[in-house]
């Protein structure tokens, strides 16, 4: 069984949309080691929280002031799914979606706002519905945790939105701006009714890619006590500790999300407005000064002149994000709870960008790719960064 473990998820990656079901095994081992895999009246509770666009979002545009085009709307008599919808996704569509779905940071504050007039909401707090799939019509290539949830569900006797639950967020706020939006308070009620509701069991975590950087934040802040009474462990999957080099593509030259037909520069104003991208960008120590994860014609950038590489990019507004994003946050820092680290291996993964050209607008080309190992998205060394950081430090496995 284990092997088997291995294998699939060395073959599939951990990237954004590859959560093998064969994760159910690890899942179930941690949550019922001593049971047997029947179908059992009192259930260790599983608590899912999806990675970086894994949440489905609502919006409602309440008489936006200005649109990019004349058949974009600015009025909408309710919400209306946009993350995921395919159907704004297309050449006609693109720039409505980008324009309502952006962020906008005040740094004044260092908080992130909604785009004027557009209200957006994560729906079905607590409910795997809202991180099954990624788009609501339940599409097979819009499939997220839908595997795992249908095998605990169906062959060993969990119920959704009793001993298993969805934790949705606003993968586009950096964890400053969840704390807005009063992240750590929800999940702690979701936790605590949970437990409850399964026999006050503690609840095991299963956290995906950026949802690991949120699993990490809030049990840094909880006590020891509550910890001991409400977690059993967490299943950190694909954990970007240190950030990945792929963000940096992101922020400079747009990534199109192989959407077909789509530019990445048309995509770029939104994917540089998360100030969860920015968060997402290689981090000291793990790339250390010198290091560079991009190069243009005589100029390298690491991690000690993010400055330069955003002044140059044209985005200096880039670096106030940033700087906000990584506040009262440290990786080294270990969680306080048993731990099981799961991530891909053995994927070419970008481990730096070089461009060619030293003209004005370089960053809007896009660049080579010197690749580094990984899953695919993260790096190894990001991905590893929980036995570096924990081992020893924690007193918990």
């Amino acid at each position: 069984t284990a092997d088997m473990l291995v294998h699939t998820w060395h073959k599939s990656g951990s990237s954004l949309c590859s959560l093998p079901a064969a994760l159910l095994l690890l899942a179930l081992a941690i949550a019922q080691p001593a049971l047997p895999i029947v179908a059992a009246a009192a259930k260790t509770p599983v608590i899912l929280i999806p990675g970086d666009g894994g949440s489905q979002v609502e919006a409602r545009l309440d008489g936006k002031p200005w649109v990019p085009h004349y058949w974009c709307s600015k009025t909408t008599k309710d919400y209306f799914p946009i993350w995921l919808n395919l159907e704004l996704l297309t050449y006609f569509t693109i720039d409505c979606f980008v324009d309502n779905f952006r962020l906008h940071f005040d740094n004044v504050t260092n908080i992130s706002h909604n785009a004027p007039n557009v209200s957006i909401r994560v729906p079905n707090y607590g409910d795997t519905a809202a991180v099954e799939y990624f788009d609501v019509s339940r599409i097979s290539a819009s499939a997220y945790f839908s595997g795992l949830v249908a095998a605990l569900t169906k062959q060993l006797g969990y119920t959704r939105n009793v001993s298993v639950r969805g934790v949705p967020f606003d993968f586009r706020r950096s964890p400053p701006d969840l704390d807005v939006e009063n992240f750590d308070s929800n999940l702690l009620q979701l936790i605590e009714s949970t437990c409850r509701d399964n026999g006050n069991r503690p609840a095991l975590l299963v956290a995906h890619s950026y949802g690991n950087i949120m699993a990490l934040r809030f049990l840094q802040r909880q006590s020891a006590d509550w910890k001991r009474r409400h977690i059993r462990a967490l299943l950190a999957v694909g954990a970007p500790l240190g950030g990945a080099v792929k963000t940096v593509r992101v922020v400079s030259s747009g990534d199109s999300l192989n959407i077909p037909f789509e530019k990445p520069l048309t995509i770029r104003p939104l994917q540089r407005s998360f100030t969860s991208s920015a968060f997402l960008m290689p981090q000291a120590p793990l790339w250390p000064p010198g290091e560079p994860f991009a190069s243009r014609p005589g100029r390298n950038y690491s991690s000690s002149n993010y400055a330069e590489f955003f002044a140059d990019i044209g985005f200096p507004e880039g670096l106030a994000m940033r700087l906000a994003s990584l506040t009262d946050f440290d990786a080294t820092k270990p969680p306080g709870v048993e731990v099981h680290c799961v991530h891909g291996d053995g994927l070419p993964t970008p481990g730096r960008f070089v461009w060619t050209s030293d003209e004005p607008g370089w960053a809007d080309s896009q660049p080579g790719i010197v690749n580094d190992n990984g899953d695919g998205t993260v790096n190894e060394r990001s991905l590893q960064a929980c036995v570096k950081f924990w081992s020893g430090v924690q007193k918990q496995p």
